[in-house]
């Protein structure tokens, strides 16, 4: 709390020392989140995707081009394909690149754009999914299947779904992928190809999503229904707050989902977000000016980012507080949040990508908690040529929460006394003040900047108090959650049945 205290003034004092030299910025203006850049394209973007540390954002939209651009805006290398690229992922350290493309390709590239190989499916590529090492890709084709591919463009298996797949998703390890299809089915497929379950909805899958091990599973439909299926393929709940979910998003413990929703009737403009807890009650949803098109619940579950058609990106906590919002030039389609939860990518129509990063102090404020807190930060690497073309270069990720702290130690020459001067230097000083200001008016000023401390320090601790019964609340409803370390379990009582049972026993069973 003291740490949060201290950073917190200093915010305040440079954000006082920013305003005095750029005009329109205060403390007041402080974000949890902060542009960093822009990265432009030609046209609009339809899909974006960033590497675990947010060092680089991979892009893909209607130039028919794959970009790939570094976090301050550089673009490192461009391919253009043979027609519009609709999706588009990277894998964790940035070394390895897939993209799918409506000129039925599937495309994958290493992280200095060389192109490592292509495969030529049945259909236009709706989704692609690189697993976190980079080992192996996923693609759902218009043309009804599942494709899975090593890094060397292998096809180790397809599976047919008879109807368009929409959407995909990898588990961490590449071990399991879950797939949406306009047959009303979801399927788990393993390591081979087998199908682990699938299950039938009563509409169109849009959007799915998994927790890192594939325990739980996530999909919404064009019905509306969100639908929540445990490690057996039986639908734990389901729940129908909207006319269309486009976008589906879980925790990494699988204990909240977070849809994004619209209304297809003409003239509506009911666009909301929406939380569900594990029990599949809706906790809460806001809403917004147009349609959400996406939205992604941060790896740390610190927030949720949403992007919607009335040109804005969204920051939520999990109680349903609004963080942040950010106007941008155009209707936002695609939203990543990096692996680190550092950093927000938002695709726009504009032709721009949009990166902001968190501000760890304002997080620490709006949440509670000072584990927000920057530490000094890591550089991550470079590329860096070298004889081996193909050889991936790993991202570095600093251990510290993804929170950099873009505030800079400012010095005030003000603080320094007029006294303390030789009279020379005094005369000197009274000449070169701005035309209109008289010394008295400047010891006036430099009077108010004496208080400024004490004023600041008052300021922050009553934050403290305000912080500290937040921290109290938070904490109190991680409690109740009962959720404790576990990474991927909705109910305790799973526990104990997963750990005396094998994942693989269930898979062999499902599948015989």
């Amino acid at each position: 709390m003291l740490g949060l205290v201290f950073c917190l003034l200093s915010s305040v004092a440079v954000a006082g020392s920013e305003s005095s030299e750029n005009e329109g910025v205060n403390a007041a203006e402080i974000e949890a989140f902060d542009l960093i850049c822009r990265c432009n394209t030609s046209s609009i973007v339809n899909s974006v995707s960033l590497s675990s540390g947010g060092s680089y954002v991979v892009v893909g939209g209607f130039d028919n081009d794959v970009s790939f651009f570094d976090s301050e805006g550089t673009k490192l290398w461009n391919y253009s394909t043979g027609d519009i690229v609709y999706t588009v992922s990277i894998s964790s350290d940035g070394s390895g690149v897939a993209a799918g493309s409506n000129d039925n390709n599937v495309y994958f590239f290493n992280q200095r754009g060389k192109l490592l190989w292509t495969y030529e499916t049945g259909g236009s590529l709706n989704s692609v999914a690189v697993s976190a090492d980079g080992s192996c890709i996923a693609a759902g084709s218009d043309d009804g299947k599942v494709y899975f591919f090593d890094r060397e463009g292998k096809l180790l298996w397809s599976f047919d779904a008879e109807d368009e797949v929409r959407s995909l998703a990898v588990s961490k390890d590449g071990s399991h992928v879950a797939a949406g299809s306009d047959n009303h089915y979801i399927y788990l497929l393993g390591r081979d190809g087998n199908k682990v379950w699938d299950q039938k909805t009563g509409s169109v899958i849009n959007s799915v999503c998994m927790t890192p091990r594939a325990y739980y599973v996530a999909s919404g439909g064009s019905n509306g229904n969100v639908y929540f299926l445990n490690r057996k393929g039986d639908f734990s709940w389901r729940n129908n707050p909207s006319y269309w979910i486009s976008s589906v998003s879980l925790t990494a413990n699988g204990s909240h989902l977070a849809a994004g929703s619209f209304n297809s009737k003409i003239g509506s403009s009911d666009s909301k977000i929406h939380l569900f807890n594990r029990s599949g009650t809706e906790l809460w949803s806001y809403k917004v000016g147009d349609t959400v098109y996406d939205v992604e619940v941060s790896p740390d579950s610190s927030y949720i980012a949403a992007g919607s058609w009335d040109d804005k990106v969204y920051a939520f906590s999990l109680e349903g507080e609004k963080l942040w919002e950010n106007k941008t030039g155009g209707n936002i389609n695609s939203i990543s949040v990096s692996g680190d939860s550092s950093t927000i990518a938002a695709g726009s129509d504009d032709g721009r990508v949009y990166l902001f990063k968190r501000n760890g102090a304002v997080f620490a404020l709006l949440l509670g908690d000072d584990s927000f807190l920057p530490e000094e930060p890591e550089e991550d690497a470079e590329l860096v040529e070298t004889e081996d073309a193909d050889h991936p270069l790993k991202e570095a990720t600093a251990e510290t929460g993804g929170v950099e702290n873009k505030l800079g130690v400012v010095s005030d020459a003000s603080a320094e006394s007029p006294e303390d001067k030789p009279a020379s230097e005094n005369a000197d000083s009274e000449a070169s003040s701005p035309e209109g200001v008289s010394s008295e008016d400047s010891g006036v000023m430099g009077l108010l900047t004496s208080f400024k401390i004490p004023l600041s320090l008052g300021l922050a601790l009553c934050v403290g108090v305000v912080l500290t019964l937040k921290l109290r609340k938070r904490k109190g409803l991680v409690e109740t959650e009962d959720l404790g370390d576990l990474e991927d379990f909705e109910d305790l009582e799973d526990l104990e049945d997963f750990e005396n049972s094998d994942y693989e026993d269930l898979e062999d069973e499902d599948h015989s």
